[in-house]
């Protein structure tokens, strides 16, 4: 039985699935927040599936109170449904790719696109490093 559930999970995992994306904090656009996007499309390869485990490992490990009071978000996106297609062209988006965002009285004021995260991929501690020191600059100011 272990053996079957090691296997359905392997098989969910490389089809894309995630248990990250189903942890997705919601917030109201009038607060003041940063939001983590992850903009991923339907079909991934292990290393982006990785990246969003990561930076949802990262973030819920570093700043368990801030996403508890909405200050912090973490918001996997697909970028394939139609609904999200308006982020490709307002983040530059060509591939996988994770984005800080600051929103304050319901308006986007700045964002950046931490691409480090691809060079730190045979290393989740530094990994993590990076990921958490992107946001943590977002929160500090």
């Amino acid at each position: 039985m272990k053996n079957i559930m090691k296997s359905v999970f392997f098989v969910f995992f490389m089809a894309g699935g995630t248990v990250a994306s189903d942890t997705v904090v919601e917030n109201k656009p009038e607060n003041d927040s940063i939001i983590v996007y992850y903009f991923h499309s339907t079909s991934r390869c292990v290393s982006c599936i990785k990246i969003e485990k990561w930076s949802y490992d990262a973030i819920t490990d570093s700043f368990p109170d801030a996403m508890k009071e909405g200050k912090l978000v973490w918001r996997p996106t697909n970028i394939d449904k139609q609904e999200n297609k308006r982020f490709i062209k307002e983040y530059t988006l060509f591939t996988n790719t994770l984005i800080v965002t600051e929103i304050k009285k319901g308006k986007q004021v700045r964002w950046k696109n931490p691409d480090k995260v691809w060079q730190f991929l045979r290393d989740q501690e530094q990994f993590s490093a990076y990921v958490t020191q992107e946001i943590r600059s977002y929160l500090a100011e």
